[in-house]
């Protein structure tokens, strides 16, 4: 009775790897590559189109980090601070039979600490804005802004 077993379960992994063996041999169809991000080159550089939309969106911004030391008067004082600015922009863009709809949000922090001042986190929608056909309504910068003077 075992050799009966033995020689049954040894021509069924024999066909097991045969058939596996020719199964490998087989042509396989590739599938088709899908194209998750989709480069939008009509409003420049670093657009992207939304999946399912013909809307353009750019997504950046930048972050920048401060350290300072001060020699402290006496010992209360504190003598080191960090300051660590961000910045987010985000910007939609969508092409329509009347013009051009466009919204833009920039988005800023700031924190500090130590010889900068007492510990302050300072948020702030610098620009939010929608544009379309020609018009422009929100927060944005204009021509009489000047970009020296403090806010």
């Amino acid at each position: 009775m075992k050799l009966v077993k033995s020689l049954l379960l040894g021509s069924v992994a024999g066909l097991a790897a045969v058939a596996g063996a020719q199964a490998a041999d087989l042509p396989a169809k590739k599938a088709a590559a899908v194209e998750y991000v989709r480069v939008c080159s009509t409003y420049g550089a670093g657009f992207f189109y939304i999946p399912g939309t013909e809307t353009c969106l750019r997504v950046g911004g930048r972050v920048r980090a401060e350290y300072l030391y001060l020699e402290p008067e006496d010992r209360d004082q504190d003598s080191i601070g960090f300051r660590a600015r961000g910045r987010l922009n985000i910007d939609a863009r969508t092409a329509t039979a009347y013009g051009l709809l466009r919204t833009f949000i920039r988005f800023e922090m700031t924190r500090d600490t130590g010889v900068y001042g007492f510990s302050s986190t300072t948020p702030n929608v610098d620009q939010a804005f929608v544009q379309f056909g020609g018009l422009t309504a929100g927060r944005a910068v204009s021509f009489f802004d000047n970009g020296d003077l403090p806010t």
